[in-house]
């Protein structure tokens, strides 16, 4: 089965390492994924990260790429991760931005505190979601494959949803039970369902 991919954004600290202060100039790092912090998504969905969620990708952080803006929505390559480390707080990343124009920019932009914003784009994998008494998902495993610079609203109150999704078919009840959220069959049954609504104020009147 092809998971969907997913997005979050954070508002977060980003930091240039110096050449001054062991860095090459090129390096950013902060924190990727704040853990326990419970954050409305949208109407049915608030969701935190649990500690330890991404400890199967430690080892393997090169493999994480990273973006301006996520690829999959139009943004750029401009480098990778080269070290994850799991924090009391959350994820933290180092990452070394490639010698590209937009790799250029974006330094400028991270060195002026002008980009603030980290999005992270991640799968969902089998039971690596947790429904709290609260009906939080809470996740507990998930894969990460991307780590995006990004300019619009942080995750939040200002929260949107920028999900690419796959083509593949998930029961429903399977989806509620596991807490699932991103399945194209779940979603589809929802547009029917508000089609229905909408449909409902644009019937031409009765003769």
């Amino acid at each position: 089965m092809t998971t969907a991919l997913l997005t979050r954004k954070f508002d977060v600290d980003l930091s240039l390492r110096s050449a001054g202060a062991g860095g090459d100039g090129r390096t950013v790092f902060g924190v990727a994924v704040p853990y326990d912090a419970p954050q409305h998504i949208y109407d049915g969905l608030t969701e935190e990260f649990a500690r330890g969620a991404f400890d199967h990708q430690l080892r393997a952080a090169n493999r994480v790429r990273v973006a301006r803006e996520h690829v999959d929505l139009g943004g750029t390559l401009i480098g990778s991760v080269r070290a994850l480390t799991d924090e009391a707080d959350g994820l933290h990343f180092e990452a070394r931005v490639s010698k590209t124009v937009a790799g250029d920019e974006t330094l400028e932009l991270v060195n002026d505190k002008a980009l603030r914003q980290v999005s992270i784009g991640f799968r969902e994998r089998p039971h690596g979601n947790q429904r709290t008494n609260s009906g939080v998902i809470r996740r507990t495993a998930a894969d990460l494959f991307e780590i995006a610079f990004v300019v619009d609203g942080a995750y939040g109150d200002q929260a949107e949803i920028a999900g690419v999704r796959s083509a593949h078919r998930l029961d429903p009840r399977t989806a509620a039970a596991h807490g699932c959220t991103c399945c194209d069959e779940l979603a589809q049954l929802r547009g029917a369902a508000t089609a229905i609504e909408l449909a409902k104020f644009t019937l031409p009147p009765l003769p």
